[in-house]
């Protein structure tokens, strides 16, 4: 077992045979068994805290009658089953004053005055109810499942556009970018889509294409209509595909998702902004902050 003297396994502390034979050490059982009890130490672990129920709490909250004070009806057209007229059905959604003045402004600015013990109510009619559904679940800090994220994408972007859920808009963007293949048939539109919408994101998928794709492009895109203001976009994406080593605190060169996380650990609003006006905010934050002497 052992090469050298200087080698051992197990601990080298041994006891020796006359003390455990020693009858006054009491080691031995009456009936001269040795009895050997073998104990495993169970470490405490961590203590656990349940989490903070107000997000779970301000879920539940959502388009319950109880103690709301706003209702929403929103209409959507629907047709007959011959298909010949269409007649306007009204779904109601329930919501919070308050909670909408905190989180969605532009729908908060929507309420008027209540009559006596009634709720306000508000008619809308420029959002489908199934979409109206997630941006209101979104406004109480819900989640949009994923296929209909991706279903509803573009309904979604232009609700939460027009209502400033930014959050909600650069989620269904994403969801949108990931589950859109960039092709010649649909770039231009994407792009004006994007650019229309402000969608950093998409534009920068767009961008990605033509700098890849240069050829299939040229043959199968009218660029009649590209947007001047877009060339610095392009350039970017052109300039990742040549240079072989990118200065990772370079703002400008920096994908759009690098720019939303930087603005976001640095607490600073208009992640939903144009890549310029990203790289603006940073740029300034950085200006602004005091030099180490």
């Amino acid at each position: 077992m052992f090469n050298r003297p200087d080698q051992s396994l197990g601990w080298p502390d041994f006891i020796p045979r006359s003390f455990i034979q020693d009858a006054s050490q009491n080691i031995f059982d009456s009936n001269g068994t040795l009895s050997v009890i073998v104990s495993i130490k169970d470490e405490p672990t961590a203590p656990f805290v349940p989490k903070n129920p107000f997000l779970d709490t301000m879920k539940r909250k959502c388009n319950v009658e109880e103690n709301a004070d706003v209702l929403f009806e929103v209409t959507e057209a629907e047709a007959n089953e011959e298909n010949t007229r269409r007649s306007r059905v009204s779904v109601p959604f329930h919501a919070h004053s308050q909670i909408l003045q905190m989180c969605a402004p532009m729908l908060a600015a929507l309420v008027g005055p209540r009559e006596g013990e009634g709720n306000a109510v508000v008619s809308i009619s420029d959002i489908r109810p199934v979409v109206f559904k997630y941006m209101l679940l979104s406004v109480y800090g819900g989640s949009v499942p994923e296929e209909d994220l991706k279903t509803y994408a573009k309904e979604i972007i232009d609700a939460a556009d027009r209502y400033s859920i930014s959050h909600l808009k650069m989620e269904a963007e994403a969801a949108y970018v990931e589950s859109t293949i960039i092709t010649s048939e649909n770039a231009m539109n994407n792009l004006l889509y994007a650019d229309a919408k402000n969608c950093a994101l998409l534009k920068e998928a767009v961008m990605d294409y033509f700098a890849d794709n240069g050829q299939e492009a040229i043959r199968g895109v009218s660029f009649d209509n590209f947007p001047s203001h877009l060339v610095t976009d392009l350039l970017v994406s052109t300039t990742r595909r040549t240079e072989t080593r990118m200065d990772d605190d370079n703002y400008t060169t920096m994908r759009v998702s690098q720019l939303r996380r930087k603005l976001d650990e640095k607490g600073l609003d208009g992640a939903d902004g144009s890549r310029e006006a990203m790289i603006a905010a940073l740029q300034n934050s950085t200006a602004a902050q005091p030099s180490e002497s």
